[in-house]
């Protein structure tokens, strides 16, 4: 990112905020920064052009950004289902308390 923005990652590590940091984050799982940016771009249009309706983005990009062992991958899921199942419930939990309030 520090390339991206021009900058070194000492001078980043001075000026950035922890908020401006997670936009950064965020920015990136949607268009991601850096040369993997050209390489999902080189992948779109290959799937573009190959004429496959069966094909994915993912069948034509050439190497894993974050490579993980099959055992690391299902830690990861593990701890992301965990975190969507707590969140939905305190959702469920914050919607019950203020109709309860609302009586």
């Amino acid at each position: 990112m520090a390339g991206h923005l021009g900058k070194t990652v000492a001078e980043l590590n001075e000026t950035m905020t922890i908020d401006e940091l997670r936009e950064w984050q965020a920015f990136d799982s949607v268009d991601p920064i850096g040369g993997h940016r050209g390489d999902v771009q080189a992948a779109m249009i290959a799937l573009a052009s190959c004429g496959s309706k069966d094909a994915k983005l993912s069948d034509f990009i050439l190497f894993d950004r974050a490579p993980m062992t099959t055992e690391q991958r299902a830690i990861v899921k593990e701890r992301q289902d965990a975190a969507r199942s707590e969140a939905y419930t305190q959702g469920l939990i914050a919607n019950l308390q203020s109709r309860v309030k609302g009586k």
